[in-house]
């Protein structure tokens, strides 16, 4: 993927975090499979731009991404 948007990122991550939170125990547990799901395939340069948004606003992620972005 090449430049994607933050915003795509943020629908993408929120995206995951639904999917993923669902058959999870709780957030936390959900939180760690997003994170490794964006760990495996997302590209370098997607996970920089999402943990940028987050260090500077990161208001549109939903919970449960934004936990998953800080464990990347």
């Amino acid at each position: 993927m090449g430049n994607v948007s933050v915003n795509n990122l943020v629908r993408m991550a929120n995206d995951i975090a639904e999917n993923l939170g669902h058959g999870a125990v709780d957030d936390a547990a959900a939180a760690e499979q997003v994170a490794s799901h964006i760990r495996r395939f997302w590209a370098r340069a997607m996970k920089a731009q999402i943990k940028g948004y987050l260090n500077t606003d990161g208001a549109d992620l939903s919970a449960v991404a934004r936990c998953a972005v800080n464990l990347i």
